[in-house]
């Protein structure tokens, strides 16, 4: 079985500097650290953001603000135990700072927000911000040709 990962592991290092060779050394996908999936929807007309902290400490590691018209999740997944590279097969948990920005309508009072975290996942609600929401105005616009205008369907 040891064959198996070792082979896995040499593959994905020629990848990696395949990818480093291309495309710079910023390219190598997954190597970031920690990008928390975060999910962003409309509740009764609230706001909700909902993001994955799993065995993060909220007291500690999280931090939730309000900050020009936007809601910032920051923190940091810290590994918490030496690992030694010889006893694992494979390694794929992220560690690191991260920053989460979703920008909020004009006009929210950031005094009506709130955050709970609870089971792993942290839940932000923003009060009635998707009736703030105003939709985008459409507007159809002709193209004009050298021969004449077509008409906006």
């Amino acid at each position: 079985m040891a064959g198996y990962w070792d082979e896995m592991q040499s593959l994905e290092r020629r990848v990696d500097e395949l990818m480093r060779t291309f495309l710079g050394s910023r390219a190598i996908l997954g190597r970031k650290g920690f990008v928390p999936p975060t999910d962003v929807f409309e509740r009764e007309g609230d706001l909700v953001i909902r993001t994955e902290l799993p065995g993060l400490d909220p007291a500690k590691d999280v931090k939730v603000s309000f900050e020009d018209g936007a809601i910032v999740v920051s923190g940091e997944r810290r590994q918490r135990e030496e690992i030694k590279e010889e006893a694992f097969y494979r390694l794929e948990t992220s560690y690191g700072a991260f920053t989460r920005r979703v920008p909020l309508p004009e006009g929210i009072d950031g005094s009506t927000i709130t955050a709970e975290y609870k089971d792993g996942v942290l839940q932000i609600v923003v009060p009635k911000a998707v009736a703030e929401l105003k939709p985008p105005r459409v507007r159809q616009i002709p193209i004009r040709t050298a021969a004449k205008a077509i008409k906006a369907a």
